[in-house]
């Protein structure tokens, strides 16, 4: 299943099931004003989630995202399913409290549906994680039996579920004040993958608890939202069967372009610090054309870090010329530019940034 196939499928399926479709909120997020967006569809889901009124009816969407995660940077290149920019798709069911578990059982349906018979996976391959109740700051949380209980109802093997204790099913957004339990997917890929066994491909967050900042308390929300959602490249990797998430179908031809540079040997002795230069040409592209110039602002020091990881890394492997990055520009720009028009529409030429002296 190629890239654009999987968007097709995904599209398809939630116009199907009634949701309506959003647009992309792209990087550039309300939700994270001080670096780009970390994860789908906050800009939504907050709007609901914070309303000062209850909503009269439940409210059920669908949209395909692009994120950045600058903590991420770091695993690029050593991990072999890490990238800094990536996409998710998910879909979501908002409604007040009093009617979420009836969303909750839907949409979990609706799911295992999407990823057992729609991508194919074995049932006894997917892996759910759930949070079990602990300590998160002063409270003590009760297991989400919600959750739990909509996944056995829906068909996932009891073996198959993991409750985990304690924060590591819980997200605490301090920032945007939302928190809930959470449910990881995870993809078995057997015991031959070593320490690449399992694969986090999807998640599903439970918006329940507005975090008080002042306080620091945690107050159920009269408006709650229920989201599941699949990371696009990780799925991809598990889909097309390839080692790391640089073999899917749209980086590989990236990858290709910069190893025409180095010998066989010297493109896998130093693999880690090609993949690191595709990444940031991949991320940067994307960034400057959502206008932001490497400057002193919160934005603008992420692309100057990432600007600057590529030139060292250029240096690094001994790249005297832009030209194999400017080639990958245009590769970039060709692949994603259906998806993400801003692409051509804003196009700022990498070459010129790579050649300021102030990085």
């Amino acid at each position: 299943m190629t890239f654009q196939e999987l968007l097709d499928k995904f599209n398809g399926f939630v116009k199907k099931k009634g949701f309506v479709s959003k647009e992309p909120i792209g990087l550039i997020s309300r939700a994270f004003p001080n670096e780009f967006n970390v994860s789908a569809g906050h800009d939504y889901a907050l709007e609901i989630f914070k309303a000062p009124k209850p909503i009269e009816f439940p409210i059920s969407y669908s949209l395909i995202d692009t994120c950045f995660r600058r903590i991420d940077m770091e695993y690029v290149g050593y991990s072999n399913r890490h990238l800094s920019l990536f996409n998710i798709a998910l879909f979501a069911c908002s409604a007040i409290k009093e009617k979420m578990g009836s969303c909750i059982n839907e949409l979990i349906s609706i799911y295992t549906e999407f990823l057992w018979e729609i991508l194919g996976f074995p049932k006894e391959k997917l892996m759910f994680t759930v949070f079990d109740g602990g300590q998160v700051l002063d409270f003590y949380l009760k297991r989400e039996k919600s959750l739990f209980e909509s996944l056995i109802k829906s068909g996932v093997p009891n073996t198959n579920i993991l409750p985990l204790k304690g924060r590591r099913n819980f997200f605490l957004a301090q920032n945007t004040e939302c928190s809930g339990p959470t449910c990881e997917i995870y993809f078995d890929r057997g015991e031959k993958a070593g320490n690449s066994r399992f694969i986090e491909i999807g998640s599903i967050n439970f918006y329940k608890y507005l975090f008080n900042n002042k306080d620091k308390n945690l107050d159920p929300s009269v408006n709650q939202i229920f989201v599941c959602g699949i990371g696009i490249e990780r799925t991809l990797m598990i889909l097309q069967n390839k080692s790391t998430i640089f073999d899917i179908d749209i980086i590989a031809p990236l990858v290709d372009i910069l190893n025409k540079n180095f010998t066989l040997f010297e493109s896998i002795i130093f693999s880690n610090s090609i993949k690191r230069i595709i990444d940031g040409i991949r991320s940067a592209v994307f960034i400057l054309s959502e206008g932001i110039k490497p400057d002193s602002s919160s934005r603008g020091r992420i692309l100057r870090k990432i600007i600057k990881d590529i030139k060292n890394q250029m240096k690094y492997l001994h790249l005297l010329t832009l030209d194999p990055l400017k080639d990958i520009e245009r590769e970039v720009i060709e692949i994603y530019s259906d998806f993400y028009p801003k692409l051509k529409q804003n196009r700022v030429n990498l070459d010129k940034i790579l050649n300021f002296k102030g990085i």
